[in-house]
């Protein structure tokens, strides 16, 4: 009898523990809520990367000027030899502050910055053009752009991938100088602000709670330019009313590929539920 009361007993004890356990697991506390990046808020940073583009330099004779004297095949020599496609390069660098908003995996945002640029080319043709040789000096250079973009992205936690495109504004400095071995010697520049258009798209990764990273490509069209030569001051073949006057266009596109860094103001978290 007692000892079908110890071991009445153990089973009981032995019970109430399962019990127990199983009542301890099923209530632990649950763990906190796992966090996950957030875009929201603004930022700051800089950037370098490398630029290049094209510049077509488009030269028409004015009709009314002492061109009409002149044979067609001339002309049309003289401009073969005028036209040409400049392809400028350089180094660019700037900074860029903006601001991001966050809905689900969605990204929309703003940006803009300002940038030093190296673009630029210099081309000298040497052709002959009977009955004489002349030789064409031109140029095209950007020493700095600014763009304001909208940026719209999907984000996979701590990276973002985007697309942005927006207005830019920068300088274009051109020129076109012409020497000829009869003394023919003209000359003809501009150095405009322009305004025009960017397009691109880019991929940024937090590798810190308040820093990113990011790569980006821009394609920046600053439009065409209209500008008319001159003669040298001194030059020996502009002979009383004679004028032989040259319309000139040249336009500027360019790519930017660049990597910058960012610094992000505020929590850079927020929890998930």
């Amino acid at each position: 009898m007692k000892t079908l009361a110890s071991a009445v007993t153990l089973l009981i004890a032995s019970s109430l523990s399962t019990f127990a356990a199983d009542l301890s697991a099923r209530y632990t506390k649950a763990p906190p809520p796992a966090a996950i990046y957030s875009w929201t808020g603004g930022y700051f940073g800089g950037n370098v990367g490398y630029a290049w583009g094209s510049s077509n330099l488009g030269t028409t004779l004015d009709q009314t000027s002492s061109w009409q004297l002149e044979g067609f095949p001339f002309q049309n020599q003289f401009v073969a030899i005028s036209n040409n496609r400049l392809n400028p390069s350089g180094v660019v660098g700037g900074l860029q502050a903006g601001y991001n908003w966050q809905t689900g995996p969605s990204v929309f945002g703003i940006e803009a910055d300002i940038n030093g640029s190296g673009l630029n080319k210099r081309l000298i043709v040497t052709g002959p053009n009977p009955p004489t040789t002349r030789t064409f000096n031109e140029s095209i250079r950007n020493d700095w752009f600014m763009t304001l973009r909208g940026r719209a992205g999907y984000a996979v936690d701590t990276t973002l991938f985007y697309v942005t495109g927006g207005l830019a504004v920068g300088n274009v400095k051109g020129s076109w100088d012409l020497t000829s071995a009869n003394g023919y010697a003209k000359t003809a520049s501009f150095d405009q602000t322009r305004a025009g258009w960017t397009v691109g798209a880019g991929v940024e990764h937090a590798f810190a709670p308040n820093w990113t990273v990011k790569a980006e490509y821009l394609y920046t069209d600053l439009g065409s330019i209209n500008y008319t030569s001159t003669y040298v001051p001194g030059s020996t073949f502009a002979p009383p009313g004679f004028n032989y006057r040259e319309n000139l266009s040249q336009d500027l596109t360019f790519h930017t590929v660049r990597i910058g860094v960012n610094y992000k103001l505020g929590g850079p978290v927020v929890a998930r539920y």
